[in-house]
């Protein structure tokens, strides 16, 4: 076990070369605005293997979405990567054309987005819709890619499908909508499916039926799938291994075994403590995690969670935390977990 004196974070569980999809090294994402520049991501990596369900847990404003935002390149206007490098299947994506962007997008890399129930046009139809990204990445079926959609639209299970390709989104529920958006991220077969919070606003039998579909298709297509969420549920019945963020960084990573039954990180163990456990009879109070998060205009010169966190020593306040390797499959980036590495002192 080694404790390397960064706060980056890179993959506790060693993959060959060939095996990495998406590659993600010391990534800085940063948002200008007029009261200074908000440092959303501050310096991670991460690797996605192919094949993999990769999940990305923390609160609102941890740096989940835009750090995939940053993959995709899709920062608006004030935002801007200040530093890093982001590698899909061997090549740069932080040096590509805005024209090599578009075309990676949909084809190769696809994302549901927050919210997809409101992405849908309500004056398109359904096909329509699901025709745009087969045009755009060439495309030239003789029936229009009629044939694609209504075989997409049955893999998720629209029926009948060759009717509902002509009704429009506001004759769906809501579930159903949600597979559509799932049915046209992969029309184009993309290696890579980045799903933002596909779950929110669905009631928990939908919920669990939208993520039955995702793995069924992602064993089926054998695409690898980032999936990002605060939900720990979600994680726990989908992901092969997890990422947990805090303040623009990545604090722990490891298999769903890791995260779930030997948590090495505070905020990890105060997020579980803060649901409900399905697993267990228990009927122990939930402990919801105290304070707010960190300022990112502003960040603090330690810890990111050394403010909220109930075990904060002073090197916590004044210095970030090394990455230590709790296992050969687990990581933290904590001043505790380096501290009962090295026997005590720290």
């Amino acid at each position: 076990m080694t404790v390397s004196r960064d706060m980056t974070m890179g993959t506790g569980h060693p993959a060959h070369g060939e095996d990495v999809l998406l590659r993600v090294r010391d990534l800085r994402t940063s948002f200008f605005t007029p009261v200074g520049e908000v440092r959303a991501v501050g310096g991670v990596s991460f690797d996605v293997r192919r094949g993999e369900v990769l999940g990305i847990v923390g609160e609102s404003g941890s740096g989940k979405s835009v750090t995939m935002l940053s993959v995709l390149r899709l920062l608006g206007t004030s935002g801007r990567i200040v530093g890093g490098e982001i590698e899909f299947d061997g090549v740069s994506l932080t040096t590509r054309s805005e024209a090599q962007m578009a075309d990676l997008r949909g084809r190769r890399i696809s994302m549901i987005f927050q919210d997809p129930m409101t992405s849908l046009n309500p004056v398109l139809s359904v096909g329509y819709q699901m025709r745009e990204p087969l045009l755009r990445h060439g495309g030239r079926e003789s029936d229009g890619g009629v044939a694609r959609i209504v075989e997409m639209l049955r893999h998720v299970g629209i029926e009948p499908a060759e009717q509902r390709v002509k009704q429009y989104p506001h004759q769906f529920s809501g579930g159903q909508r949600q597979r559509i958006m799932i049915a046209m991220a992969l029309i184009c077969n993309p290696d890579l499916l980045i799903a933002d919070e596909p779950t929110t606003a669905l009631d928990v039998t939908v919920q669990a039926q939208i993520l039955e579909l995702m793995k069924g298709l992602q064993r089926r297509f054998g695409t690898s799938i980032i999936l990002i969420t605060h939900d720990l549920g979600v994680i726990a019945g989908t992901a092969d291994r997890v990422l947990v963020m805090y303040g623009g960084h990545i604090v722990e990573e490891g298999t769903r075994r890791d995260i779930f039954y030997a948590p090495a990180h505070p905020y990890t163990r105060g997020l579980l403590q803060s649901v409900p456990n399905p697993e267990t009879l228990s009927k122990s109070r939930l402990i919801p995690i105290e304070g707010q998060p960190p300022d990112l205009l502003n960040p603090p010169p330690g810890c990111p969670y050394s403010a909220r966190c109930p075990q904060t020593m002073r090197v916590c306040l004044a210095f970030p935390p090394p990455r230590t390797q709790v296992s050969d499959s687990h990581a933290a980036s904590c001043w505790l977990a380096a501290r009962k590495l090295e026997g005590g002192a720290v």
